[in-house]
């Protein structure tokens, strides 16, 4: 049985423009058969990193391995490698259909098992009554469709996606998205996603590679990343509301927020000095009456509606803002309630390294 999928393997990757590094000694390696989603803010180098594991970039230093073998090496003839990029390029003179032929006529794939595979990836894209169709004659998100197809009908061993679904309407993502995650499912392809969107990261990837810089900061399963993030980088990257993060001091077995004891008896191996405390909004409790001594009063500056929750920002009597997610619809503007920071449900992060403390979650 031929083997439908592939390792890919990054040792020690950079890549220079001009003497300016955009890869910085990477190291990556892609299971067979497994979804890496590449994650990361505009210009952080994840395009950069999927156009060398595609060959169209040749890396300045370092080696891209497919099953262990060096890719400058390789013989792509469209079984090992596909990739469907973020403009489209489609050919404007040809038919939905022909652009899904194209690659597989100059592959030499027989004329049946063509047929046999565009039909079936025009059924699964709903591309079937547009197959007749020039490009200019489709919406952004049928085009989109046009060049994932493209890509699926390859069955390559390892299919590469540069923000695919950035040109589709909101309405067709969700939809879209599922129709890839159910193409992984059905040929096990390896395949490396590049994305901005960490709603789309989360929900796609098997595991996600958070980029910044040229460098992967984390690489882990999507939970570990949101709930163990290895940096305040990765804190605030992940997480819609944006994580809250406030300075906070520790001395003396307490921790302190703008003067108010926040925490107390804590058993810490750390350094008594200033600290990055995160919490996520979901996690921050909200209370009309004060339930621990150590809660903090604030004052609510903003109320969201979203239908499922509410979203309150609050703000300390520093003027700190943040964020919390309540489920009770009935807060108001200029109301002060009280709000508690509790160690099982924090994060601390050295406000200097920026690293993740792994403090415990331990009362």
């Amino acid at each position: 049985m031929i083997k439908s999928n592939a390792t890919i393997e990054l040792k020690n990757i950079s890549k220079e423009f001009k003497n300016s590094k955009v890869i910085d000694g990477m190291n990556l390696f892609v299971k067979a058969g497994e979804f890496l989603v590449l994650l990361g803010p505009s210009g952080c180098g994840k395009s950069t990193t999927l156009r060398m594991i595609a060959g169209l970039e040749e890396p300045t230093s370092g080696d891209v391995l497919i099953d262990g073998e060096n890719l400058q090496k390789l013989s792509n003839d469209g079984h090992v490698i596909a990739m469907v990029f973020q403009d489209y390029a489609l050919y404007p003179n040809m038919t939905v259909y022909q652009n899904l032929e194209y690659a597989l006529k100059v592959h030499k794939v027989p004329k049946e098992e063509r047929q046999a595979r565009i039909e079936s990836v025009l059924g699964t894209l709903n591309l079937t009554e547009y197959k007749d169709r020039l490009p200019s004659q489709l919406s952004g998100g049928q085009k989109q469709r046009v060049a994932v197809g493209r890509g699926m009908v390859k069955k390559s061993k390892i299919f590469l996606l540069d923000e695919p679904l950035s040109n589709i309407d909101v309405q067709l993502r969700e939809k879209a998205r599922d129709e890839i995650q159910n193409l992984h499912v059905m040929n096990q392809q390896t395949i490396v996603y590049v994305t901005h969107d960490q709603l789309e990261a989360m929900a796609l990837g098997d595991r996600i590679a958070v980029m910044d810089q040229g460098i992967i900061q984390m690489i882990d399963e999507p939970e570990n990343i949101y709930n163990n993030p290895t940096n305040l980088f990765v804190a605030k990257f992940i997480g819609t509301p944006q994580i809250n993060v406030v300075e906070v001091v520790l001395r003396n077995g307490e921790m302190t927020l703008d003067g108010d004891v926040i925490m107390s008896n804590l058993q810490l191996n750390l350094e008594e000095k200033k600290y990055c405390l995160g919490i996520r909004p979901e996690n921050l409790s909200c209370a009309r009456t004060r339930q621990s001594k150590f809660d903090l009063k604030v004052k609510i500056d903003a109320v969201i509606d979203y239908g499922r929750f509410v979203q309150l920002s609050v703000l300390t009597s520093d003027g700190t803002t943040l964020k919390a997610i309540v489920n009770s619809f009935d807060f108001i503007v200029g109301e002060e309630i009280y709000i508690s920071l509790r160690q099982q449900k924090s994060l601390l992060f050295d406000c200097e390294t920026e690293k993740n403390l792994y403090w415990g979650k331990h009362e």
